[in-house]
């Protein structure tokens, strides 16, 4: 009985000598498997926050920094040019700042209340900004320099802080990434420690039980080799990183590049902004010429390494003449000739670069750095950035073109409407006292007759073309303004055109809805408007059409109408019809092209307005609109 007693005694504790170390490795094996499982499933749920939440977050925070950035230049753009582009794409900016915001809002919250104060602060900053840009009307109306630059300079500080706090937002966001990150790094390291740990523990219960350490050795292998993995894919994630951010900085440089670029409408200023940014963003020094009577012409030299050149032309190397014949930029190491033509030192490395727009070289940027060796990625840096100045510098030289040609217009027709007023009154005078002679015949009255027709005429097409010169430079046509009566004006207007209509087979019908309305105008320029329109309406009607002229009251002004059947005007010719010297019908010269123009001018100075519309086959129509008189 004592000898089974103490046998069960010795295998019990071999057994327990047994299921102890086998029970031990198989916790160790177990840990080795589930920890890189339950870590991956952390690090894997951080990375999600990462990718589907952080940086999302972050690109809409930038993208918020991005628009208000772009908000001022949009602003300045349009009181500068008064270009409606210009204030439709600062709304548009304020639809894409709306949607970011909801999109930060939704997502902030997963990633850290805290953050919520950034993006308050933020929202609360750019409302303000806005709610200033509003109340200052800076989109509202182009307002004259001086006013617009004095409450631009009181709502700057609203603005800088939209920008700081976007900015702040943005570094948050960031810096939750990157405790994300160092989590990430924390829980992996951990999980490589815990894993050597493990591996040792086994391989030392291997010894006790020879048949389970050639598996923990394998164990162990493949976690060294999921280990190596790991750290090869972070290796090669930070190169990726590394890559994506060069390029978002690439991006964002080029984006401000533009910005800057076309700032200005200015041929010059603006080759001496591509020479600014190029020095010192990536190069000590650059030079740019631009192509002059088949000569180069220096513009710019910027860096502290040019040397004191000479305004004097040179003989231009054959390297940078190859260049801007082929137009492909070129890296140039040490070259003495595009050294000394540069006005650089000898030891540098150069890039030539052509200026190209529209298929024509406008000259040749050259960008020296004496600090270090200038590679591909900055040529085609550079490449993009002569692109765009190439291009703006471009507009600009056809914007001051089209400046002076409309300047040089301006100027003959003031000048021969001027000048055409004395002789015009002689013949008018001599016409008017040959009429008083007794001894005319019936001829020698038709003639004279025809004369003073022909004056009056000619008087109407000087008047419209002063009349033209004074829209052209932005002011309102001159009006007396004062009481007139609709219903006298419609009828002056029947007994003017009745007789013309008749006689081209035309109906003519005149309505009036105003119930004796009284208009505030200028009479003689309200009719010189109705009688160009009805005049325009009896021109293109054919015979047995028909031509109606209505007025009714609406509100606090009255409407006129003026509809015929006549052809009707093409889609693509409405936009045009009210510009100056613009014609419908190139090929018969029906007119000078000023009436529509001057028409819309007479109403906008009474503070009206004029519109058309027309369909082809069944007619035109147009309609204005002149204020009530006593309201």
């Amino acid at each position: 009985m004592k000898e089974r007693r103490g046998l069960w005694r010795v295998s019990a504790e071999s057994n327990w000598t047994t299921i102890l170390p086998v029970a031990f490795i198989i916790v160790s094996l177990l840990s080795l498997v589930l920890l890189p499982i339950i870590v991956s499933s952390h690090t894997r749920k951080m990375r999600g926050e990462i990718s589907r939440v952080a940086e999302p977050a972050r690109r809409s925070a930038n993208e918020v920094q991005s628009d208000l950035a772009a908000e001022l230049d949009k602003i300045i753009a349009y009181q500068v040019t008064g270009q409606e582009q210009y204030r439709v794409a600062y709304f548009r900016l304020l639809e894409e700042q709306q949607q970011h915001r909801r999109r930060v809002e939704l997502l902030v919250p997963q990633l850290n209340n805290e953050l919520r104060v950034d993006v308050d602060t933020l929202f609360m900053q750019t409302v303000r900004w806005h709610q200033g840009v509003a109340a200052g009307e800076f989109v509202t109306r182009q307002m004259p320099q001086e006013v617009f630059l004095a409450r631009l300079f009181e709502q700057h500080p609203v603005y800088e802080k939209s920008i700081i706090a976007a900015a702040a937002l943005e570094l948050s966001i960031q810096g939750s990434i990157e405790e994300r990150q160092l989590k990430i790094r924390d829980a992996e390291s951990l999980n490589v420690s815990l894993t050597i740990i493990l591996t040792l523990l086994a391989l030392t219960s291997a010894m006790l039980v020879a048949g389970l350490g050639r598996q923990m050795r394998l164990l162990a292998r493949e976690a060294v080799r999921r280990r190596r993995e790991a750290e090869i894919e972070t290796v090669e994630a930070g190169r990726a990183r590394e890559a994506a951010e060069k390029q978002e900085r690439r991006s964002a440089f080029l984006a401000a590049s533009a910005q800057e670029l076309t700032a200005s409408l200015d041929f010059e200023q603006t080759l001496t902004t591509l020479a600014r940014l190029v020095v010192p963003n990536l190069a000590t020094a650059c030079t740019i010429d631009v192509a002059d009577e088949g000569d180069l012409r220096r513009v710019v030299t910027i860096g502290d390494d040019v040397v004191a050149a000479s305004p004097a032309r040179r003989t231009v190397p054959e390297a940078v003449a190859r260049i801007m014949e082929e137009r492909r930029p070129r890296l140039i190491g040490s070259s003495s000739a595009v050294a000394e033509f540069a006005g650089v030192g000898p030891q540098v490395s150069l890039a030539v670069v052509p200026l190209v727009s529209r298929g024509q070289t406008l000259g040749v940027a050259i960008a020296a750095s004496s600090s270090r060796t200038l590679a591909a990625d900055d040529l085609t840096l550079l490449v993009d950035l002569a692109s765009q100045a190439a291009l703006a510098a471009d507009n600009a030289r056809l914007y001051d073109e089209a400046q002076q040609s409309a300047r040089a217009r301006e100027e003959v027709l003031a000048i021969v409407s001027h000048d055409l007023r004395n002789p015009l009154s002689a013949v008018t005078l001599g016409a008017s006292l040959l009429k008083m002679s007794d001894c005319l015949s019936a001829d020698d009255c038709e003639q004279i007759e025809t004369i003073e027709v022909s004056a009056r005429r000619m008087s109407r097409l000087i008047a419209d073309l002063l009349d033209v010169t004074r829209l052209e430079g932005g002011k309102q046509l001159p009006i007396d303004p004062a009481p007139v009566a609709v219903a006298e004006v419609l009828t002056e207007m029947t007994n003017l055109f009745r007789a013309q209509a008749a006689s081209a087979h035309v109906e003519f019908e005149v309505s009036d809805a105003t119930e004796g309305a009284l208009v505030l105008a200028d009479r003689h320029r309200l009719m010189q408007v109705l009688s160009n329109l009805v005049g325009n309406a009896l021109k293109f009607t054919p015979a047995s059409g028909h031509i109606k002229l209505d007025a009714a009251s609406e509100k606090d002004h009255v409407r006129f109408w003026i509809s015929d059947t006549g052809p009707g005007i093409p889609k693509e010719n409405l936009a045009h019809i009210f510009t100056r010297y613009w014609q419908a019908q190139r090929t018969e010269r029906m007119g000078a092209g000023l009436g529509l123009p001057i028409a819309r001018g007479i109403v906008e100075a009474h503070g009206g307005e004029i519109r058309v519309e027309s369909e082809m086959g069944k007619g035109t129509m147009f309609t204005f609109t002149m204020p009530l008189a006593g309201v």
